[in-house]
């Protein structure tokens, strides 16, 4: 038997191995121990995706998914109330997390690495950097550091100064982090910060919660911003009681959506890649190309990253404080805006996926043409161009990497009560956790909750 021969059977018989689940096989564990209320089980599963053996220690070696799984780690510690640790661990992600740009990318920067896109150091979505620094406030609050809580507001606007040109759906997420760090400023004593935060919440699209905010801060000080002003020239809000203290409630409740491969035929794939939209689209020579590969039916399918609903979000979410409910709509709506965001830039990820595949049955037909004349046998050519594109096809894993322990949405609840101990009671999907928070007369306090998800 022909040496070409024998090698083309072997790759052919090893295509089947190459390939691996990607990012969504590896999350799937603590993602799903979450989602049903275990996040001490999450804890143990991501730690051995870190491959390490306590939620202190770090990596000895970072890889390609290390600050992702950072991020993953520190939302865990956040539900189980471990916050420094969150905080460290956020903290850690963020000096090395990229922002992943879908703008202005090129055929050679999306298809740069051939046989998988996952093999690059992860970049987050524009939305999951905002996010960041609003999570970490969180953490920050809730330990009653407020200068590490300020910090983080810091960061948050710079970034969303950087990310300036993003659409809206990226910048929307702004309104829930810009009311943090107002609150974190106002409890600061800080009125003239706290009022520009809440300005900017209301310019990001607002809250709930925000405009009597808005009023009490402006009875308490003075403090206006004239992007306000409709609601600081006659606030009547409720007026400072120094017998009183401030308490603000964050429930956190399922889970973020995620990405998973899907396989999309190449016909309806060339019209994904094709259709207008921002980032980059497959030019009429690369459409031509994957029609013809289609018609010799080299190419019938791509694989792409689909963003897909958590399932089982969703339910009734009710606070009661000494008894008493509060409201608490939800605040923020992670689900919705992170699939208004991949809906926006799903062409330019099929494109990439469509790109890849391109240039796989490229070097399937330059293989099978070398063999072809190195060994004067089409079976021979046939099967050794077939060994390589099906290797690189099986190889094929999808970038479906995403921060997929976020909440799919965040609520909070605030009022001023009396100094003393205050009894909060939050009931999900029919499940109740209570907590005890003691005020100080003139403080506040902060109380996050998202182990029910």
């Amino acid at each position: 038997m022909p040496r070409l021969l024998l090698i083309a059977i072997a790759l052919l018989g090893s295509a089947g191995l190459v390939g691996c689940g990607g990012y969504a096989s590896t999350s799937e564990a603590f993602r799903r121990s979450l989602t049903a209320g275990q996040p001490e089980d999450a804890l143990l599963r991501v730690n051995e995706a870190l491959e390490v053996q306590r939620a202190e220690d770090l990596p000895s070696e970072p890889g390609a998914d290390t600050p992702l799984l950072l991020l993953e780690r520190g939302t865990i510690l956040q539900a189980l109330g471990r916050n420094a640790l969150s905080a460290r661990d956020f903290k850690l992600a963020d000096k090395n997390l990229d922002v992943l740009d879908l703008t202005g990318d090129t055929a050679g920067e999306i298809s740069k690495y051939l046989f998988s896109d996952d093999a690059t150091v992860y970049k987050a979505a524009p939305y999951e950097k905002l996010l960041l620094n609003t999570v970490n406030m969180v953490n920050f609050l809730v330990l009653g550091d407020i200068s590490g809580a300020k910090v983080e507001a810091r960061r948050m606007t710079i970034n969303r100064k950087f990310l300036q040109k993003e659409e809206g759906d990226a910048q929307s997420m702004m309104a829930f982090g810009s009311y943090l760090s107002g609150f974190a400023f106002e409890m600061a004593g800080e009125s003239g910060p706290a009022v520009r935060h809440y300005g900017d919440a209301r310019d990001a699209g607002g809250l709930p919660g925000l405009e009597q905010a808005v009023r009490n801060l402006a009875t308490r000080t003075g403090a206006s911003d004239k992007r306000l002003k409709d609601w600081t020239e006659t606030p009547d809000g409720e007026a400072a009681d120094p017998k009183h203290g401030e308490l603000l409630v964050i429930v956190q409740t399922g889970m973020a959506p995620y990405l998973q491969p899907e396989r999309l035929p190449v016909g309806a794939a060339v019209v994904a890649a094709s259709d207008p939209g921002p980032g980059y689209r497959l030019t009429a020579s690369e459409r031509a190309r994957a029609q013809t590969f289609a018609a010799k039916g080299v190419l019938k399918w791509v694989q792409y990253p689909r963003l897909t609903r958590s399932v089982g979000g969703g339910g009734a979410l009710r606070i009661d404080v000494d008894g008493q409910t509060w409201s608490a709509p939800p605040s923020l709506d992670v689900e919705s805006r992170s699939l208004a965001h991949y809906n926006r830039h799903k062409g330019t990820l099929i494109a990439a996926s469509l790109t890849r595949m391109l240039t796989r049955a490229v070097a399937g037909e330059v293989t099978h043409a070398v063999a072809r004349g190195a060994g004067g046998d089409n079976l021979v050519g046939l099967l050794a161009g077939l060994a390589v594109e099906g290797a690189m096809t099986a190889a094929d894993t999808p970038d479906t990497r995403s921060w997929v322990t976020l909440p799919a949405r965040f609520h909070i609840a605030r009022g001023r009560l009396p100094a003393g101990e205050h009894t909060i009671t939050v009931r999900y999907r029919g499940q109740p956790r209570t907590r005890t928070v003691k005020l100080n007369p003139g403080g506040w306090a902060v109380v996050n909750f998202s182990d029910l998800r």
